[in-house]
C-alpha cells in the first residue's frame, strides 16, 4: 500500500519538474538520432539560415560527441522529407506484399488448371499447419 500524503506530495514534486524542465509536447526520452535532430529541428534551421551548411553541423555533432550523422539526413529531416520517405516506403512495401499475394494466388490458380487430370483439387496452403 501507499502513503496518500508522502506519494501525493513527491508526484507534485515530479509534475513541478516537469513544467519547469520541459515544454508542453516537448520530446523527452529515449529515441533514435533522427528524434533527436527533430528535436533540435528548430536551431539547426536556424543555422542554416545564418548559412552554415549540413555538412558543418553533421561535423559540430560528430565532434561534440553527440553522434555521426550524414549532412543529408540532416537536410531530409530538416526540410520533412525523411518522414515523408519512409511513409512511402511503407506504402511501396505493403503494395508490393499485395501484390506478390495476388500474384503467387493466380499462379496456384492456373496450376490448378493445368493440372485438371489429377484424381485430387490441390489447395493452397492454410496457416493452421
Amino acid at each position: 500500500m501507499y502513503d496518500i500524503e508522502e506519494y501525493a506530495k513527491k508526484a507534485k514534486a515530479a509534475l513541478s519538474r516537469l513544467e519547469q524542465t520541459q515544454k508542453p509536447g516537448e520530446l523527452s526520452g529515449k529515441g533514435n538520432k533522427s528524434d533527436v535532430i527533430m528535436a533540435i529541428k528548430s536551431d539547426i534551421q536556424k543555422l542554416l539560415e545564418k548559412g552554415y551548411t549540413s555538412k558543418q553541423i553533421a561535423t559540430a555533432l560528430k565532434e561534440g560527441d553527440v553522434f555521426g550523422i550524414l549532412p543529408k539526413t540532416i537536410t531530409e529531416i530538416v526540410q520533412g522529407k525523411k518522414a515523408q520517405s519512409q511513409k512511402a516506403k511503407v506504402a511501396r512495401k505493403k503494395k508490393t506484399e499485395t501484390k506478390t499475394n495476388t500474384d503467387s494466388k493466380n499462379s496456384l490458380n492456373a496450376q490448378q488448371k493445368s493440372t485438371s487430370n489429377a484424381s485430387f483439387e490441390v489447395k493452397p496452403d492454410t496457416e493452421d499447419l
